[in-house]
């Protein structure tokens, strides 16, 4: 199978399979069947004599001999036998499940395989392990107060907790019982072990109860040579002096690689940035004078991202895919844009959508049967209103490559779909302000790099926005304004948010080409900018932005302030050049 014959006897086909990883394909099939063969013979209750051969075979099956397994496979092979001939020899005729025989064999020869102990060297044991068995050193380490004795969170609820009896198991003492054992086997020395302060955040981590019940006891009994007279308090403070000692953190681990964005370089970018630690290095390290488009528009979209992502080389992913194992009704809010983006651009070229149909429900991407039918056709609906809105501008199209100097700067890129009209752009979903500002800057080039016409951008239910014409000369100034705002924003970050793109859209007034200053507009805007913000029920709010929490731990007045004023400098040309419809 390849790449231009997809499906085939409605199979998806999936070249990237071949070589090796078909062998692999091979290896699991053939390791699916052994399982298959395995649940028809365990899944029927059979006589002793049956079983008894069982493991032999299972093993021959699933294992493979060598030095290292051949002992604990035979092992396993004798405890079986063994645990069969005993029910043999009894006489026991009836049928029995394995799961009955499984349970009885974990239960005679799982708690068997003791510890083993070896002279000369140090062992790494539990505390119940050692059975009293005498060491010349003994070490406990981890010996902190979440750790012994473990606290059971749950105990709230129990029951037992709350009524207790005389033979109830109590956890506490168990490790009391178990912490006097340990000392009672130690010949000479015992240590105990605990990190005093977190390696994180530097807090306070105390030691378990325990040994604060052992100093406690050694003070009240017992005093150095010559401290008799001391009163307890002194001599509490001197005993732990000489028998605690407090080790320094470079014991614990040793600092490698270390990258020069340091949390206290980090603090100084945001709270001290004309004193940026990174301006020198940047311009020595990267030729800001070439710029590509693309980069150009990435960085305009999210200024904060692009931050972290190009000048400090952080890229953070927090969202894991989660595995569902349950038939899915509903597709996956990334996959379903993805699915849409590719169908509109379909229909817009007038390609066949049936063929991709069958593509998605063989992937597993759509729900089986009607549920992804339904899906399907939901959205064709949907997606062929953009596209019949799309086609009414789309003639004549071509592409043109740039090469555009701006004083000492070279804008380097091609710009695509160029109509008749001029730039034509389309989405799914509808326009939010990262849309605006993209057709904005590839509005910028086309008409500095001489191109004559409006752009425009089609989204969900014929929302559009465009801007009119612009002379080379004034297209020319802008652009030169937000390439000097990209350079700044590299090395320092530029706060431009969507909850202060939110609020210049209630605040400013397109017709008069202004911004309203009455009371009631700007209660208006500052409700809009924190409603982006926080978010609701339905949207994750601008805070929750992985890369937004690394710049503002908590919105002052100070910082609203500061997203307005970078919203007003950089979109209020977007709204002022805004095509109004008449």
């Amino acid at each position: 199978m390849n790449d231009t014959e997809t499906i085939w006897n409605n199979i998806l086909s999936c070249s990237l399979i071949n070589g090796s990883r078909a062998e692999l394909i091979g290896k699991l099939i053939i390791f699916i069947k052994v399982l298959k063969k395995w649940q028809n013979k365990l899944s029927k209750s059979q006589n002793l004599t049956y079983w008894r051969s069982l493991s032999k075979n299972l093993i021959n099956d699933f294992f493979y001999y060598n030095k290292k397994t051949e002992q604990s496979i035979h092992m396993i092979h004798r405890y079986w036998i063994e645990m069969i001939d005993d029910g043999l020899s009894s006489n026991y005729s009836n049928k029995i499940s394995i799961n009955i025989l499984k349970k009885n064999f974990f239960y005679k020869y799982y708690h068997t395989d003791n510890q083993m102990f070896f002279p000369g060297v140090v062992n790494f044991c539990h505390p119940a392990s050692i059975c009293y068995i005498p060491f010349k050193i003994i070490c406990i380490i981890g010996f902190d107060h979440l750790s012994i004795p473990k606290i059971n969170h749950l105990d709230n609820f129990n029951l037992l907790k709350k009524y207790p009896l005389i033979e109830d198991i109590d956890i506490y003492q168990k490790y009391c019982y178990l912490f006097i054992q340990s000392i009672s086997c130690a010949e000479k020395y015992f240590y105990i072990s605990y990190v005093g302060y977190s390696l994180k955040d530097e807090s306070k981590i105390y030691p378990s109860v325990l040994v604060d019940q052992l100093l406690n006891y050694i003070a009240f009994n017992f005093y150095l040579i010559g401290d008799k007279n001391l009163t307890l308090k002194d001599n509490t403070k001197k005993l732990i002096k000489h028998l605690c000692k407090k080790y320094k953190k470079q014991y614990f681990y040793e600092k490698k690689n270390i990258n020069y964005l340091t949390k206290e370089n980090f603090n100084k970018i945001f709270k001290y940035p004309e004193k940026n630690i990174y301006e020198k290095d940047l311009l020595n390290k990267n030729n800001f004078n070439k710029i590509n488009i693309k980069d150009l528009i990435d960085f305009w979209k999210n200024p904060i991202r692009y931050f972290f992502n190009f000048s400090l080389n952080i890229k953070i992913n927090i969202k894991k895919q989660i595995l569902n194992t349950t038939e899915p009704f509903l597709v996956d809010q990334l996959e379903a844009f993805k699915i849409k983006n590719i169908l509109l651009n379909k229909i817009i070229n007038n390609q066949n959508t049936i063929k991709l149909f069958q593509y998605y429900i063989l992937s597993g991407k759509l729900p089986y049967h009607f549920f992804g039918k339904i899906f399907w056709d939901q959205n064709i609906k949907e997606i062929t209103l953009i596209a019949k809105e799309v086609m009414k501008y789309r003639v004549l199209t071509h592409e043109k490559k740039i090469n555009l100097n701006i004083e000492k700067y070279q804008i380097n890129g091609i710009l695509y779909e160029i109509q008749k009209i001029g730039l034509l752009r389309w989405k799914i979903n509808r326009i939010n302000y990262s849309d605006r500002i993209s057709l904005w800057l590839e509005h910028l080039i086309y008409s500095a790099s001489g191109g004559d016409g409006e752009s425009i951008i089609i989204g969900y239910k014929n929302q559009n926005w465009s801007f009119s014409s612009l002379r080379p000369d004034i297209a020319y100034n802008y652009l030169l304004k937000y390439i000097k705002g990209y350079i700044k924003g590299i090395r320092q970050p530029l706060l431009l948010t969507k909850s202060g793109a939110s609020w210049l859209d209630q605040v400013y007034d397109i017709k008069n080409n202004s911004i309203k200053n009455d009371d009631h507009t700007k209660r208006k805007g500052y409700k809009k900018l924190l409603e982006t913000w926080m978010g609701n029920s339905y949207v994750e709010g601008e805070k929750e932005n992985c890369y937004i929490k690394n710049i503002f731990k908590e919105l002052s007045t100070n910082d609203i302030k500061k997203i307005c004023e970078t919203a007003k400098k950089w979109l209020t040309p977007i709204l002022k050049n805004k095509k109004i419809k008449k």
